[in-house]
């Protein structure tokens, strides 16, 4: 028995470490089709919407294969040991189907997995908007299409809208399929306000259901409005891309010589001071390789900094980069509000800009990280970024 609630608890971890509150890093090298890198390299002036939509998808597919995989390993474990379990309560089957079609007199059900973005308990700023998403799996009997939304159930109302739809295209997800759902919400105003808001289901013919086997445990979202807004809490929910195309936001593997950006809770910087989370990005090992995270969007009010400490890695004498920020308002390019060059000097560049000094207020606005090789890359490029963040607080000078 007690052999049997191990294994119980280990695959719980083991679903639940995916996209927790701490960004796990997932060593996955997986490119978009080439006719959406095409599409990037003939027109890099801005990150177009519909390829922003194109990568979510990609990733949110990529994300249900690292899930799955985890459970079939896990599966594989109970098996040497011996253990009968139910596999079919431990198998998930990610694969979006692009069709339509669901069966009268099924029944709809879902399973919580995990949170996506902005996990609960995260902290932003008053006054920004954000993207609230979950991983779920299709329990039921019926097939999820295009008519199915995400519905405002109960607690505070903070969404910017009452539902949202499940897809954004003709996707459908048959029963034991896994997906992403996402509702954007809205954080008040004032400081040290905690929200908690709950969303459901809806069926193309109108039921609102839930999750678990009851069909009484809603979606939730909870969340601190405080003095900042955290990018590394959001690692799994960006869009990464380097020069060959986009991979998967948390990919540490630099084995296939492609950029890498991923979480670490607390790197040691130049100046040997370790402690604070961060994001580590690196450019592809070719020569002029750069590697490009973007978050958001992400409103903001007046008044708002970005926030973080750069810095190679201190065991690293070959590192030498150049690292941008790049702030977009949507449909426009992107511009340039800070930059430096980083190498293994024993110091920390501080990046402290108040964005309202450039008009960004106010706007959904994009946020992207550039870190550029100068010269051929070398492995030694994996720049810091401790605790990238969005805040209300000035730097103290």
């Amino acid at each position: 028995m007690k052999k049997l609630i191990f294994w119980f608890i280990f695959i719980t971890v083991i679903v639940s470490g995916c996209t927790g509150n701490i960004p796990v890093q997932i060593d996955i090298n997986a490119t978009v089709e080439s006719a959406v890198s095409s599409a990037l390299a003939a027109n890099k002036d801005f990150v177009r919407q519909e390829i922003l939509d194109y990568s979510q998808n990609v990733q949110n597919t990529q994300i249900a294969s690292q899930i799955d995989q985890k459970i079939n390993n896990a599966i594989s474990e109970l098996k040497l040991a011996d253990v009968n379990l139910p596999m079919e309560q431990l198998t998930v089957t990610p694969t979006l189907s692009i069709s339509s079609n669901s069966k009268d007199g099924c029944t709809n059900r879902f399973e919580y997995v995990s949170d996506v973005t902005f996990p609960d308990g995260s902290m932003t700023l008053p006054y920004t908007t954000f993207t609230k998403s979950w991983y779920i799996q299709n329990t039921g009997t019926c097939t999820w299409n295009s008519k199915y939304k995400v519905v405002y159930y109960s607690g505070d109302n903070v969404g910017t809208a009452k539902s949202f739809p499940l897809f954004t295209s003709d996707k459908i997800a048959k029963p034991g399929e896994s997906i992403i759902a996402s509702v954007k919400l809205y954080a008040g105003e004032g400081h040290n306000n905690d929200y908690t808001t709950y969303w459901s289901l809806q069926s193309d013919d109108g039921e609102i259901f839930n999750g678990g086997t009851a069909q009484n445990i809603p979606l939730s979202s909870v969340f601190h409005v405080g003095s900042q807004y955290n990018f590394y809490d959001n690692l799994s929910g960006a869009i990464c891309s380097d020069n060959t195309g986009y991979f998967y936001c948390g990919s540490s593997d630099k084995t296939s010589g492609r950029g890498v950006a991923f979480y670490e809770s607390n790197p040691t910087v130049e100046s040997n001071y370790a402690g604070q989370p961060a994001i580590i990005i690196a450019p592809p090992l070719i020569d002029g390789g750069k590697t490009s995270v973007t978050f958001g969007p992400v409103r903001v009010p007046r008044g708002t900094w970005l926030r973080s400490s750069i810095s190679c890695r201190p065991n690293a004498p070959l590192c030498n980069a150049k690292v941008r920020l790049y702030v977009q308002v949507e449909g426009l390019t992107p511009q340039i509000v800070t930059e430096s060059q980083e190498f293994n000097d024993g110091f920390v560049t501080e990046w402290n800009v108040q964005l309202s000094d450039y008009g960004y207020h106010d706007q959904d606005l994009t946020y992207t990280f550039e870190v550029e090789a100068i010269g051929g890359a070398d492995k030694d490029d994996e720049i810091v970024f401790q605790v990238p963040r969005l805040t209300d607080k000035a730097p103290i000078l």
